[in-house]
């Protein structure tokens, strides 16, 4: 912007120096045709001459630019000075008011005020001087209207000059508006021909695109009724898949039944082994017993045939000490006979002791006949001990053996609880995964016919998308045209 100033001040001040020629040739012209002698017009025409250099050098080498206006308002009120000294009259008056004239081109109302100034001191000197030679019937009055008439005019020129100013600068700045916008406009345009060759080329590729789009959009369509088709098949699939399912749940439930049916018979079983083991425990506690006590009665009943035999030897020893007797008795008896009366006494006490020898005998014998059934029923009661002895033993050890059965058989109930239990917590898992698959299922089922109808929308929004692309692929024609029609024009332009 103050570039701008500068180079309308310089014009202005170029300008200003073109009408100061014209005016010293002019002057020149006048003073010559006016009679003028030669010799002063030519110290004129120096002066204005060299009035012309000195202002020409400052313009061109910009020396004190700002003061070529005051030199020139002062170059031109000296040589009106001049001219009116050498050649007073009314029209070489008439200088002032165009010396105020052309310094009002500058549209700066200082200048115009300093140009006025001498303008009002040329117009006393001449009125007071020359007033009654160049005016018919000149008076005070005459002073008085030149002087308003001067100041008249150079008001009129002051408020001309700011508001040829204000329009100066209004004009400077549309005019830097314009610069910027013929600048902006000259970016504009090769930005636009920068665009307009992109364009082509994105016209192009766009073409392509646009083919390819509509090519691939074919393929969509196709791949989306084969979706279409694949996902309805899907749906039946998940469907079938969810009776199978159910099917499998149903199954799944009755194992768990028959697992809950299996771990309670498995609890009850485990409960009636560990009552048997209990009662085998008994048993064998009470064989052990019993075997004891037949042990001890075999013993007993050894001790019994020991004593037994010991009385057959008492009673045999008896039964020979009573024969002894007998006899001893019979011996007495034949000696007492021998003896005759006096052996009567001896006789009679032999017969006793011959009688209780022989009751003796009897006894022994029949003793003896007890013995030998105890000792035969002893012995058989020692045989049938032994044989019971050894089938309690026999038991025992079956009743051991059942034992460990039962041990065996309440660690396998208890295998087989574990088992029941964690059959049963398997089973339970198996029924929650089943539901979950049931309702995976359900879902699968679900979002199968969603995607089924999603795609069947999905495959219409295609179609109709194809059918845009194709309408585009129009549009693209048509802005291909328009492209090279602007391209024309842009290269036009």
């Amino acid at each position: 912007m103050k570039k701008k100033k500068n180079y309308s001040f310089e014009a202005r001040n170029s300008l200003l120096i073109k009408l100061y020629v014209l005016s010293v040739a002019l002057a020149g012209i006048i003073l010559h045709a006016g009679g003028i002698p030669f010799l002063t017009n030519l110290i004129g025409i120096l002066f204005g001459v060299t009035t012309i250099i000195i202002a020409t050098l400052m313009h061109k080498f910009h020396k004190k630019i700002n003061w070529i206006p005051y030199f020139l308002i002062v170059s031109l009120a000296m040589m009106t000075v001049f001219m009116l000294l050498n050649r007073p009259a009314i029209t070489t008056y008439l200088l002032v008011y165009y010396s105020v004239i052309i310094i009002s081109l500058y549209h700066n109302y200082r200048y115009v005020i300093v140009s006025g100034f001498f303008g009002v001191i040329i117009t006393n000197y001449f009125a007071i001087n020359y007033g009654e030679e160049t005016i018919v019937g000149y008076d005070s009055v005459y002073l008085a209207s030149l002087n308003l008439l001067f100041i008249l005019m150079t008001t009129f020129l002051i408020y001309q000059s700011i508001i040829g100013k204000s329009i100066q600068n209004d004009t400077e700045v549309i005019a830097s508006e314009a610069m910027k916008a013929k600048e902006n406009m000259g970016e504009i345009v090769d930005h636009v021909r920068s665009t307009v060759n992109k364009l082509e080329e994105i016209n192009v590729e766009l073409t392509n695109h646009s083919s390819s789009t509509n090519a691939y959009a074919n393929e969509l369509a196709l791949t989306f009724k084969e979706i279409s088709s694949g996902v309805e098949s899907q749906s039946n699939s998940a469907m079938e898949m969810s009776e199978s399912i159910y099917s499998i749940n149903e199954e799944v439930d009755n194992i768990s039944s028959s697992a809950n049916t299996m771990k309670d018979r498995a609890l009850n079983t485990s409960e009636m082994v560990k009552s048997g083991s209990v009662k085998v425990e008994q048993l064998n506690k009470t064989i052990s017993e019993l075997d004891h006590t037949l042990q001890t009665t075999v013993e007993e009943m050894k001790e019994l045939n020991s004593s037994t035999a010991k009385v057959g030897d008492i009673l045999q020893t008896i039964s020979d000490i009573a024969d002894q007797t007998n006899l001893l008795a019979l011996n007495a008896a034949i000696e007492a006979s021998r003896a005759g009366e006096s052996g009567k006494g001896f006789a009679v006490v032999a017969q006793e002791v011959r009688k209780l020898a022989e009751h003796s005998i009897q006894s022994t014998n029949e003793i003896g006949n007890i013995l030998t059934l105890i000792q035969d029923k002893a012995n058989s009661a020692t045989t049938r001990v032994t044989q019971s002895e050894n089938t309690f033993k026999t038991s025992k050890d079956l009743t051991n053996e059942t034992g460990s059965a039962f041990n065996s058989i309440e660690q396998f109930v208890m295998e087989l609880q574990e088992i029941s239990t964690e059959i049963n917590q398997k089973v339970e898992l198996l029924s929650s995964s089943s539901a979950t698959v049931v309702d995976e299922v359900n879902s699968v089922s679900s979002v199968s016919e969603e995607l089924n109808a999603s795609a069947e929308e999905v495959l219409a929004s295609v179609e109709e998308q194809n059918a845009k692309i194709t309408g585009l692929n129009e549009k693209v024609k048509d802005m291909d045209r328009l492209t090279k029609e602007l391209n024309a024009a842009v290269t036009t332009a």
